[in-house]
Order: C-alpha cells, then sequence, then structure tokens
C-alpha cells in the first residue's frame, strides 16, 4: 500500500489545477492568437501566434517549431506583457519540473552558445498581443 501512496502523492503533485487563461474577464483558452514574442535568451522578437491552455502558453513560429511555456500569471492584466519560462524543446510539467530535449536554439539565430549558459534570463519568455 505504501508504494501505490507514494505514486498517488507525487501523480497529484504535478497535476495543475484546471483553471483557464482570462483576458478582460473572458476565458481565451484554446484561442490562436497573433503575437509577438521576445526571447531574453536570445535577445530576438519573433512574430508568432500563441495558444494558452490552463497556465500555459503554446508559441508557434511562422517556421513550423513550437514550444510551450509555464506562464507567470493565470490572470492577464496587459496584453503587451504575458511572460512565461520554458526553453525550447522542453515542455513544463507543472511549476517545477519539465521534460524533453535539450534543444539548441541557434535555430533562431544564436551562435554563442556561451552567453546562452551564463545569461540568467535564458528560458524567459514575454509575449504582446497583437
Amino acid at each position: 500500500m505504501k508504494p501505490l501512496g507514494l505514486v498517488l502523492s507525487i501523480f497529484l503533485m504535478l497535476v495543475t489545477p484546471a483553471i483557464a487563461v482570462e483576458f478582460k474577464g473572458q476565458n481565451i483558452d484554446g484561442q490562436k492568437l497573433p503575437a509577438r514574442a521576445y526571447y531574453y535568451a536570445t535577445g530576438g522578437v519573433y512574430k508568432v501566434q500563441v495558444r494558452f491552455h490552463k497556465k500555459r502558453a503554446t508559441i508557434y513560429f511562422d517556421d513550423g517549431n513550437q514550444t510551450t511555456i509555464q506562464l507567470n500569471q493565470q490572470v492577464i492584466t496587459d496584453s503587451n506583457n504575458i511572460e512565461g519560462f520554458g526553453k525550447l524543446g522542453q515542455y513544463p510539467l507543472n511549476g517545477i519540473f519539465s521534460v524533453g530535449l535539450v534543444y539548441d536554439d541557434n535555430w533562431l539565430g544564436s551562435s554563442d552558445s556561451q552567453s546562452q549558459q551564463s545569461n540568467p534570463l535564458s528560458g524567459l519568455w514575454k509575449i504582446s498581443l497583437e
């Protein structure tokens, strides 16, 4: 019984509450919206589309790539200042853990991998809805 209780406890810690992302009092989960995304690791601004789901946002790039980030806030008060954390190639499970492969940021135009490793803001995104 103890192993079952341990597994159940771990599972419950990983589950994110099912609350939708809101903007101006309306649920915007599931809608794909045009936006610009600033990635602190590269300093680049990208024209993207973003889809919100619970406390996550999936960023879709024009070249077909995508990444999912964990949002810092669930209620959006400023459509030009939506922040979240997520590294390319990683999928957030909750606020602490993520799974995925180590991804090379070079496809976003960054060529200096040394500066990426020392950047404390690596993984931080800022989204502005259009």
